[in-house]
């Protein structure tokens, strides 16, 4: 009886050690797995300068992954005012057509280039691809104080990590250009939900038409930050001039998405205020 007796307390201690939660949580004896924290909620935020809370004054305070929105002495966007005129490389854009998918972010509407299309800008002979690009309404970057009607911003990235953004304006006209109104019309209206579109080539957006290589534009150009939380700093702005024709349905139409972001409550524009351009330089290159 004895030697049953210890059977069986080895056989239960064994089964303890089983069914224990292991520390990498695999599933035990019960078929129950350790029981996990549920997923964390990104911090929220908005752009409406007269939230106290949760506008873009209060942004390095929301989060510690958002302090350098108020810590940064590198912050965008600026206003293009005082330049100085540089000798600087010609960009070489290669932007084949490509399907894309159009996301409601809650913040913007950003479209997502597939990595397999190979989209690019060349900058003195260092390749960034394009990764994606999204839409602010009014402008962020204001010239001479001016600010635009919507400014899109073209986000790419080299293979070493650099970030380049191509900043481009959009203008209220009654020209009907490109993929812009059709793509803004189609985008989902609900945060988080998406869209698979053809919308031919991105180039369009700095008003080349009927090609996917473009060399030379006119640009200004520094050292910057991300404009969202948290507002990462090391950012090459790229900003083109001049801007495009776009109808004044598709910018009314970027607003009413706009306004109905969770926690915007109705306000309709996502545009960060200009911050101090404090000691850097813009740089400015004109061709021809």
């Amino acid at each position: 009886p004895c030697d049953r007796l210890s059977d069986v307390v080895r056989f239960l201690a064994l089964c303890a050690i089983l069914c224990a939660p292991l520390s990498t949580g695999l599933v035990g004896c019960s078929g129950d797995s350790e029981d996990a924290a549920p997923p964390t909620e990104p911090p929220a935020w908005n752009h409406d300068p007269g939230d106290a809370d949760l506008g873009p004054d209060a942004w390095g305070d929301i989060d510690e992954s958002f302090e350098q929105c108020s810590s940064g002495e590198s912050q965008s966007p600026v206003d293009i005012a005082d330049t100085v005129r540089a000798d600087l490389p010609e960009l070489e854009f290669d932007y084949p057509a490509t399907p894309v998918t159009v996301e409601n972010t809650g913040h913007t509407i950003e479209v997502s280039i597939p990595e397999s299309s190979d989209l690019t800008l060349t900058i003195d002979g260092a390749e960034h691809r394009l990764v994606q690009f999204h839409f602010h309404a009014p402008s962020e970057h204001t010239v001479d104080g001016k600010s635009y009607d919507a400014e899109v911003h073209l986000v790419h990235e080299a293979a070493e990590g650099e970030i380049a953004v191509v900043a481009a304006f959009l203008e209220r006209s009654e020209l009907v250009i490109g993929f812009v109104p059709s793509l803004l019309e189609s985008a989902p209206e609900v945060a988080g939900q998406e869209v698979e579109l053809d919308i031919g080539s991105p180039l369009i957006l700095l008003g080349v038409a009927d090609s996917t290589i473009a060399f030379g534009s006119d640009y200004d150009t520094y050292v910057g930050s991300l404009t969202t939380p948290g507002c990462t700093e090391g950012v090459r702005w790229i900003v083109s001039s001049g801007s495009m024709p776009t109808p004044s349905a598709a910018i009314d139409r970027l607003h009413e998405l706009i306004a109905d972001f969770p926690g915007y409550d109705g306000y309709e524009n996502n545009n960060r205020p200009t911050q101090p351009l404090n000691d850097r330089e813009i740089e400015r290159a004109r061709f021809g």
